[in-house]
């Protein structure tokens, strides 16, 4: 059986359909987590354009979903499937608090991009002394 892999790609930002306190949660892929797999409860978002008529890139888009406004709007969209609560198609309702203002998107796209490429320099470090020194609890 062969089955098509979605094969993921640095900046795809990840997202949490299903799964109880999870719903919503975001994450963004790293250089490092391009080999990973994932569940159905993961969709994966990628922007394609990242030049569109909105500004929205995958920095500005992993803020919008993290933000407080989002994450309430989840709540009133999540059912209860059996035990196993999901807000399956329904992340597309959401409604997204995109700036104005495109100096000020950004400058939040700016600011969320240094401190995610700050953290994976840092693993990238951390995996340089792991080659030189050995395994390393991190």
């Amino acid at each position: 059986m062969t089955r098509n892999k979605k094969h993921l790609k640095p900046n795809d930002v990840l997202f949490v359909k299903r799964g109880s306190y999870r719903i919503g949660t975001v994450a963004m892929a790293s250089p490092f987590d391009t080999e990973v797999m994932l569940t159905r409860e993961i969709t994966v978002f990628r922007i394609e354009k990242s030049n569109n008529d909105y500004g929205i890139d995958a920095w500005y888009l992993i803020y919008l979903l993290s933000h407080h406004l989002v994450q309430m709007q989840m709540f009133s969209r999540v059912l209860i499937e059996t035990t196993l609560p999901n807000i399956g198609g329904r992340w597309r309702e959401l409604r997204l608090p995109i700036n104005t203002d495109p100096k000020a998107r950004d400058e939040i796209r700016r600011r969320i991009e240094h401190i995610f490429t700050q953290k994976w320099n840092a693993q990238k470090e951390i995996l340089r002394l792991q080659q030189e020194l050995g395994d390393l609890t991190t």
